[in-house]
């Protein structure tokens, strides 16, 4: 006869074995992983539980709903933004600061289209901020000019990644290309004159974020030289 205690180590269907338990980390790391294979359209609690296979009611013992997910990979992805970098000016760390956060934010694009929503803000980016907002103030703006100062720094990297990283690669060539080839230099001599001029140079290339950047920071700061 089988002991009762052999029979609840097997279960009913066999020996058991149990399963790593939940954590709210594997939650936000099984999240994060559905964003960067599927996209951000595909996550929700459903596909999330799948990934880890387990049901998705488990998981709100851990996250309260999408959003709180979401805010927590958010505030993953900004733990690696820089702040402690090398410079001897405040111009030259803010230049380096920003190229840095430019490059890395790059490789995590679907992280903008969180942040454009406007609602949700990662607490783990403020040291960034803060560190940018030292960097202009020891160069001599004011608190607001400060402010204003990232915000205009902040907004261009945003708007070059947006721009410039699209999540879904276009398929070539694409309608941009076409509209632009079919510029007329009669109507429109200007916008001909930038193009060719911006082709002769070899298209934006690597700097398209840090020459910009590092025009409008010399601008911002000339003041307070």
């Amino acid at each position: 006869m089988v002991k009762e205690s052999s029979l609840e180590a097997r279960g009913r269907y066999g020996r058991r074995h149990p399963r790593p338990g939940l954590t709210t980390a594997s939650v936000v790391a099984a999240g994060r992983r559905v964003i960067e294979r599927d996209g951000l359209d595909a996550l929700t609690m459903r596909a999330v539980a799948r990934e880890l296979g387990t049901a998705a009611t488990s998981l709100y013992r851990h996250v309260a709903d999408r959003d709180t997910l979401l805010l927590s990979i958010l505030e993953q992805i900004a733990e690696g933004l820089p702040v402690e970098v090398p410079g001897d000016s405040p111009e030259e760390r803010l230049l380096r600061r920003l190229v840095e956060a430019h490059d890395y934010l790059a490789d995590h694009v679907w992280v903008l289209h969180i942040l454009i929503r406007g609602d949700l803000v990662a607490e783990t980016a403020f040291s960034f901020a803060d560190a940018c907002f030292a960097d202009f103030m020891e160069a001599g703006l004011s608190p607001q000019e400060a402010l204003t100062a990232y915000g205009a720094c902040w907004h261009l990297m945003l708007g070059e990644l947006l721009a410039q990283h699209p999540l879904v690669p276009p398929r070539e060539p694409s309608q941009r290309s076409l509209a632009v080839e079919r510029v007329d230099p009669d109507r429109l001599p200007a916008f001909v004159r930038v193009l060719r001029a911006s082709e002769e140079a070899g298209g934006e290339g690597e700097d398209a974020f840090s020459g910009p950047v590092a025009g409008l920071l010399r601008a911002l700061l000339d003041r307070a030289r």
